[in-house]
C-alpha cells in the first residue's frame, strides 16, 4: 500500500528539483549573455516584421470585400 500524500515534504522536492535544474541554465545564460541577446534582437525583429506583414494583409482582404 502506498503511503499518504504529505504535500509539504513532495513541495520540498519539487522546489529543489526546479532550483537544481534552473541555476546552472542561469549559469549558461549569464556566460552567454551577449550571444543570446543579439539572437533574441534578431527573433524579435522577425516576430515584429511577421506581425506587420499580417497585419497588413488582413487589412487587403478586408478592404477586398467591400
Amino acid at each position: 500500500m502506498r503511503p499518504p500524500f504529505d504535500i509539504d515534504l513532495d513541495l520540498d522536492y519539487v522546489f529543489k528539483a526546479i532550483i537544481g535544474t534552473a541555476s546552472p541554465l542561469l549559469g549558461v545564460i549569464t556566460s552567454y549573455q551577449e550571444q543570446i541577446e543579439w539572437h533574441l534582437r534578431a527573433a524579435s525583429l522577425v516576430v515584429g516584421l511577421l506581425v506587420g506583414i499580417l497585419s497588413l494583409v488582413s487589412m487587403v482582404k478586408k478592404l477586398r470585400r467591400r
